[in-house]
């Protein structure tokens, strides 16, 4: 239900993340915001909860409001940047100046990033771009999915969610006890020392963190992280979880 295109691996790992989450969520914290599949999956799950939903790219965020918004207005947009798809199209939407993009109306400016999104190359690593400065024309067709856009505005519009740009750590203020905190950045958002801190300032408040893995076990050995039960995620979609997190879980199942 993504408004873009996304990755199917964070995809796949969006169901291993939810499912590690309490069964009761009271906060729940999703800073990195990207694709979007785990925060997703967890409004869907979670209609009792409130969400803080967060990303330090502007663009990112403008998407998300402009869908709540008026979903419509996004998926027209879309459709006519798709009409006249060509590589002199691509590059001249790529192109448009920072200074033009903040004067657009918010689902003119929702509608480039899904178009860019969805007919950009993908990164190195394989993902979807998320910044689009040195972008090369990967598509010959728009890769979206109006439903989703769709289904997107109606879920935002039923939750209670709040949408902000900032970084990581302009996040921790507002996190508190028995909080959960969903990390699923894409590839290069953070660097491990950041997040790594990060990590350690969410626990000492007594939130739970939930963590996909980001290749390589690269949360291994990370003080108070763990794997979540093995049998509920396989070998190569790991999911790690903090020793809050697995308080909180146990409380609930003991209540």
């Amino acid at each position: 239900m993504s408004p873009y295109l996304d990755d199917p691996h964070r995809r796949r790992a969006a169901g291993f993340l939810t499912d590690a989450v309490p069964d009761e969520l009271r906060g729940c914290f999703v800073p990195l915001l990207d694709g979007g599949a785990a925060a997703i999956a967890l409004l869907q799950r979670h209609p009792e909860a409130w969400f803080a939903l967060s990303s330090p790219n502007a663009d990112v965020i403008a998407v998300w409001d402009a869908v709540r918004d008026d979903a419509e207005a996004v998926v027209a947009g879309v459709r006519e940047l798709a009409a006249g798809h060509d590589p002199q199209t691509f590059a001249a939407v790529r192109d448009i100046r920072a200074d033009e993009l903040q004067r657009m109306p918010a689902a003119e400016r929702a509608a480039r990033f899904v178009y860019l999104r969805g007919t950009a190359r993908p990164g190195v690593t394989g993902e979807p771009l998320a910044l689009f400065g040195d972008a090369e024309y990967g598509r010959d067709t728009v890769a979206y999915d109006a439903g989703a856009v769709r289904a997107l505005g109606r879920l935002l519009r039923e939750r209670d969610v709040a949408l902000s740009v900032r970084g990581l750590f302009e996040v921790l203020p507002e996190v508190g006890e028995d909080d959960v905190v969903v990390l699923d950045p894409p590839a290069g958002a953070v660097v491990a020392r950041e997040l790594r801190s990060f990590v350690g300032a969410v626990t000492a408040r007594g939130a739970g963190i939930v963590a996909s893995d980001l290749g390589d076990g690269f949360y291994a050995g990370w003080p108070g992280l763990l794997r979540a039960d093995p049998t509920s995620a396989p070998d190569d979609e790991p999911v790690w979880v903090n020793t809050v997190l697995q308080r909180i879980v146990v409380s609930q199942r003991t209540a």
